[in-house]
């Protein structure tokens, strides 16, 4: 399994306590740990507009990981932030970054499937960044997010695409293997949305901006920490293969914003 790790919490520990200055509770302080998908805290903001919260929203974050994207919505908005994951680990990891920001009072994390995941009152917004690559079956996983949703939500999304059939170079951040990666391209990705009861507001290939990011980012080296690969098995790995595969368009990045259909069903 890819995201067996078990002790991200106590790597957390020992990371922080190597940086005693570091207050965990200020803005932008754990961007380089707790954001799990290229574009970092950069790509969050490009999301937090299309998401067009109002006063009292409820975002739902599927796919949560360590919390960065949750925790970093409540922090700009103010508004109510719910995260899930499969992972018990990074839930644990989650709620305790999420203490240590200050944040508990607007941000909490369940551990589990959306599948089976039950809420009540439905959301008003939701995003994903960087898990339906571990979705064999798409439409049914985007059609138990829009269960979740009220009429007129809307969905967030920064995704990985493949837009040809490429060898790519495992590990991956989401696969060690490839066993459990399920890419598709840009354009099956959108009709499984769509088709989950969806209808596109916005759905542009971000490639070109992760690029620059890259660039940027990584152009004294990779980050000395505490930073996110310090947390994965191979971490390091995993990141250069990845950014690789994009610097030679064997994959793509794709944001997209979309509302759930009032007639959905």
């Amino acid at each position: 399994m890819t995201y067996g790790e078990t002790a991200v919490r106590q790597t957390i520990d020992r990371l922080l306590s190597d940086k005693r200055d570091l207050d965990a509770a200020a803005d932008g302080a754990l961007d380089n740990l707790d954001q799990f998908h290229i574009g970092g805290a950069d790509a969050v903001e490009r999301l937090i507009p299309t998401l067009a919260l109002a006063h009292g929203d409820v975002v739902l974050d599927v796919g949560s990981g360590f919390g960065g994207p949750a925790r970093q919505i409540a922090r700009r908005t103010g508004n109510h932030v719910v995260g899930i994951d499969i992972t018990p680990a990074y839930v644990d990891a989650a709620r305790d970054l999420t203490a240590r920001a200050g944040l508990s009072d607007i941000v909490r994390f369940h551990n589990g499937d959306i599948a089976g995941f039950q809420s009540d009152p439905a959301f008003d917004a939701a995003l994903t960044m960087h898990v339906q690559m571990n979705v064999r079956d798409k439409t049914t996983w985007f059609r138990h997010i829009a269960e979740r949703l009220a009429p007129g939500a809307r969905l967030a999304v920064w995704e990985v695409c493949q837009p040809h059939r490429a060898d790519l170079p495992w590990p991956m951040p989401w696969s060690l293997d490839g066993t459990d990666s399920f890419l598709v391209s840009a354009e099956t990705l959108l009709a499984c949305i769509r088709d989950a009861g969806f209808a596109t507001v916005e759905w542009t290939n971000e490639s070109p901006w992760v690029q620059d990011w890259i660039t940027k980012t990584f152009a004294n080296g990779l980050p000395a920490g505490p930073a996110l690969p310090m947390l994965l098995d191979d971490g390091y790995t995993r990141v250069i293969n990845y950014t690789t595969a994009l610097a030679n368009g064997s994959l793509e990045v794709w944001r997209g914003c979309f509302i759930k259909k009032a007639d959905w069903r």
